[in-house]
């Protein structure tokens, strides 16, 4: 997914964003929630997060960082913390 983006996490958590939510395209200043995610879909994203990242993430972390940079930023953090390894090196 071209766009904005400023790391590979936020371009592969926006890929995540508009799978689920079924959009184009995403932005990294754009609001899960706003954009139509719910809890069941929270839950969707917080799966693949998990998988490709192997975090302990939540869907309380993505309730209280719904924009799209942030929470990218946030996984960043996750990953450096759960793994030793930064999440924005991973393959989309």
């Amino acid at each position: 997914m071209e766009g904005d983006f400023e790391t590979q996490t936020e371009r592969r958590l926006a890929t995540i964003w508009a799978d689920v939510l079924k959009l184009d395209k995403v932005s990294r200043d754009q609001d899960f929630f706003v954009l139509g995610g719910d809890s069941l879909l929270a839950t969707k994203v917080v799966l693949e997060a998990r998988r490709i990242w192997n975090i302990d993430f939540t869907v309380r972390v993505l309730i209280d960082t719904p924009a799209l940079a942030d929470l990218a930023e946030r996984i960043d953090g996750l990953a450096r913390r759960d793994n030793g390894t930064l999440a924005s090196h991973d393959p989309a």
